[in-house]
């Protein structure tokens, strides 16, 4: 299953000119999510981590279903 999210961008010139992007993830791939102190949360991947404007509880909505 895959969940569409909308990453915030924080490193490089994206981070200026387009700070928000849409992405797809593959929910198996997902190995942990929390919320960080300004209500986004970031989701740890196998290799990486990525932090999204979703809140914590729309991304646990999302991988309910």
């Amino acid at each position: 299953m895959f969940i569409e999210l909308t990453e915030i961008v924080t490193e490089g010139i994206g981070s200026l000119s387009n700070p928000e992007r849409n992405i797809v993830i593959n929910t198996s791939k997902i190995q942990t999510f929390y919320a960080d102190s300004s209500e986004r949360t970031v989701i740890e991947l196998r290799r990486n981590s990525v932090r999204v404007k979703e809140s914590y509880e729309e991304v646990k909505e999302l991988l309910k279903d």
